[in-house]
């Protein structure tokens, strides 16, 4: 009997088995680390390959897939700023207008001027600001300059707020809504 033919079968078979095992190696998954000692051990290798497969896991597309929606998030508060500002410059038109119509401050005006009040804070926190005492000049001693100085103020405000970008703080908003806060607070002790 002829042995090279057994032994060309049995070098062929180990082979064939060498690239099997080496084939299903190549399909595990790789740790990210090239530390060793991150992927031995009981519990410490199990739990950072977990940490490691999680990474993995989280792709590319998912990503962007977030990012995508802080961006659009942070686009509809912006858009949101800016309805405010436009709410609250036609509210101020409409107070001035009612007051000089009817020579008087009725429960609608100052409902709408606590409206505007409300809006006000709201525009100058988007804008970054906060509260605190803001002192004014030149503060009309009358109802009427007085309201049409909030209108004039808001209309100021809402310009303003649409020209800046989104990312941008506004130390123009901010200082022209604390002024408009402070003349609010002044119209509403003269309305009462």
């Amino acid at each position: 009997m002829n042995l090279m033919p057994v032994l060309l079968r049995t070098l062929l078979f180990a082979a064939l088995v060498a690239c099997a095992a080496g084939a299903a190696r190549a399909q595990q998954p790789r740790p990210l680390t090239d530390n060793p000692s991150d992927t031995m051990g009981a519990d410490k290798g199990s739990e950072s390959r977990r940490r490691n497969r999680s990474k993995v896991m989280i792709g590319m597309p998912e990503e962007e897939m977030m990012a995508r929606q802080d961006i659009e998030a942070a686009e509809k508060d912006y858009r949101e700023n800016i309805d405010r500002a436009r709410e609250a410059a036609q509210l101020s038109t409409e107070i001035r207008d009612a007051y000089l119509h009817n020579k008087a401050f009725g429960r609608t005006e100052q409902k709408k001027l606590e409206r505007l009040e409300k809006l006000t804070r709201k525009i100058r926190s988007e804008a970054g600001g906060s509260g605190g005492d803001v002192t004014i000049e030149n503060v009309p001693s009358q109802i009427e300059p007085a309201l049409s100085r909030i209108a004039e103020l808001t209309d100021k405000v809402r310009k303003v707020v649409e020209k800046t970008p989104r990312q941008v703080i506004s130390a123009s908003v901010i200082e022209q809504s604390n002024e408009l806060l402070e003349i609010i607070r002044y119209v509403r002790g003269l309305a009462r």
